[in-house]
């Protein structure tokens, strides 16, 4: 349950992998608390679906998050609507299961465009729209990225995905430490193991032998490793998200905030 003590009214807030999972949950939680909102993912069909879920300050658009061009574009928009951006969820990504020996590069690649090449391009594109938001009295501007806690700890088949993931907590803290002064706060969250449609786009999962594995029996096998007992949802993480977007977490960035259910800590 969102805590009534936060809200985003006034505040453009741009979701990208919003079709979906966590990223359409996010969605879902800032229109409650008034945001305005852009909402992006390669699946357009599936977004425009849920047009009807939101309200008239949102724009729904098609977007790669790996291509420069794409992000320029998402933005042109958002500076012709509203002006500004006070709120950056990069949440687009892919996870690729196979084991570490038959792991081409190209594996490495896909990933490294979709999870890190996407994340940087979104917080180089913000900076000027979020400084406006600045510039036009806001407390203070804040970019959510999703990683991963396989972007912490290893994670057997996910080596290249665990590269990535790592990758995006890295860069949310470097970053982080350099907008700190420029009133824009960059934190990264962490979930563990989610039931959300990102295991349905994985490449079929494979054993240490080569044989495919069921990706519900390998999510099945993940929620019994868990302490509380079960997988995650993407309701688990979306209202952690819109705290971070919100005022209330105006004194925190650079951080990272893992939710996974113990899964970590056991």
């Amino acid at each position: 349950m969102t805590s009534p003590l936060i809200d985003l009214i006034g505040k453009t807030a741009l979701v990208t992998g919003a079709a979906s999972g966590i990223g359409l949950e996010t969605a879902m939680v800032f229109h409650r608390l008034g945001a305005r909102l852009v909402l992006s993912d390669i699946n357009i069909e599936g977004l425009r679906a849920l047009a009807g879920s939101f309200g008239p300050d949102t724009i729904l658009l098609k977007h790669d998050v790996s291509r420069d061009e794409d992000w320029d574009a998402v933005y042109s928009q958002v500076h012709a609507r509203f002006g500004a951006l006070h709120v950056l969820v990069n949440n687009a990504g892919v996870m690729i299961a196979k084991p570490f020996e038959q792991a081409g590069i190209d594996i490495l690649r896909r990933q490294l465009s979709i999870n890190v090449d996407s994340v940087y391009l979104g917080m180089q594109g913000a900076l000027p729209l979020m400084r406006a938001a600045i510039a036009s009295g806001a407390r203070s501007t804040s970019i959510v990225n999703i990683s991963s806690i396989y972007g912490k700890v290893g994670g057997a088949q996910f080596a290249a995905y665990s590269a990535t993931k790592g990758a995006v907590r890295a860069l949310s803290k470097a970053v982080a430490t350099e907008l700190a002064s420029k009133k824009i706060r960059v934190n990264c969250v962490m979930p563990g193991p989610i039931a959300t449609n990102l295991g349905a786009d994985w490449d079929p999962p494979r054993d240490a032998d080569g044989n495919l594995v069921d990706p519900q029996a390998a999510l099945a096998a993940w929620a019994a490793l868990i302490p509380v007992g079960r997988l995650g949802a993407a309701a688990d993480i979306a209202p952690l998200v819109a705290y971070l977007a919100s005022d209330a977490a105006d004194f925190i960035t650079g951080s990272e905030f893992i939710a996974d259910g113990g899964y970590t800590a056991a």
